[in-house]
């Protein structure tokens, strides 16, 4: 549209104020100033002014007081990426929005903590750590250098990444290995090197946060049993509150006692949460389960 086409657009709607061609010529220039991908063209001597149809237009920028500390809640919950890239951009970001939130908000001491003990102090490299998040969210083959603990050496294979998984403290990855057909988990501080595998043209997989859990207790897997926990009633509501794992169910017994039936393998993990809740739990099945926890105490009364 010409300057003359929007003032006879404009001059048609009879309740509104009249608009002057130097109005309308002020408002491009404001429209384009203000990042607006205004295009021109000419037909003869007249200018036509337009906006693409799928130009990307960015609103303002509006943000609340509460958004903002509610922001500064959430970065003191990311402890296993302290020392990472991520926690060098969100503490940036949280900079860039103090200057345009309304109102003052001003936090000078963190309010928010993670005090689990045992959490991992070993940084994960920059490079890596920002090749993982490309890899998930735009998905295809990497090859990886990693430094497992039984390794004497860095190993190399492809994966896929699917998901950053925070766990006791440790970042890990979760990743589809293909020639195993199966998930892995990856520790991300161990990861050495990440580089696009171009030349791998197989189909990628379609990460299932179910079917990954469903194989592990936390981040370790195995071949998979049927376990059933008999939780005395005092636990019970407790018990109940949770999700332990994905495959759990809970059955009444009386007294108020529930038993709390999973599928899953019988990991260190298990094993430990297990002894963990000895006080109110009794393992009812496998035996096999109810032998690795005693020997574990065993070990400990040693």
């Amino acid at each position: 549209m010409s300057t003359a086409d929007i003032l006879d657009a404009l001059g048609r709607h009879d309740d509104d104020k009249p608009v002057s061609l130097r109005q309308i010529q002020r408002d491009l220039r404001s429209i384009e100033e203000a990042g607006v991908p205004l295009t021109v063209s000419t037909d003869g001597r007249i200018k036509l002014y337009a906006i693409p149809k799928h130009a990307r237009i960015t609103p303002p920028l509006n943000i609340e007081e509460n958004e903002l500390l509610s922001l500064h809640v959430l970065k003191g919950a990311l402890a296993s990426y302290t020392n990472t890239r991520v926690e060098r951009d969100v503490r940036r970001l949280l900079e860039k929005l103090e200057r345009v939130v309304p109102g003052t908000v001003f936090v000078h001491e963190e309010i928010a903590s993670d005090v689990s003990p045992g959490r991992y102090a070993t940084a994960v490299s920059d490079v890596a750590m920002e090749n993982i998040i490309e890899a998930i969210v735009d998905p295809h083959w990497d090859r990886v250098t990693y430094r497992s603990v039984q390794a004497q050496t860095p190993k190399m294979f492809v994966v896929s990444f699917c998901r950053l998984i925070n766990h006791a403290g440790r970042l890990y990855v979760a990743a589809w290995h293909p020639v195993h057909r199966q998930y892995i988990t990856l520790a991300a501080d161990r990861i050495d090197h990440v580089e696009r595998a171009n030349d791998i043209t197989m189909p990628l997989h379609v990460f299932s946060q179910r079917k990954y859990l469903s194989g592990r207790f936390g981040i370790y897997d195995g071949a998979v049993t049927k376990i059933t926990l008999r939780i005395d009633a005092e636990a019970a509501d407790f018990f109940m509150s949770r999700e332990w794992h994905p495959s759990q169910t809970f059955t009444a017994r009386r007294g108020g006692r529930v038993d709390l039936t999973l599928v899953a393998p019988l990991s260190p993990e298990l094993v430990s949460w297990v002894v963990g809740w000895a006080d109110v739990v009794e393992i009812k099945t496998p035996k096999k389960l109810l032998e690795m926890c005693q020997a574990k105490v065993a070990r400990l009364q040693e």
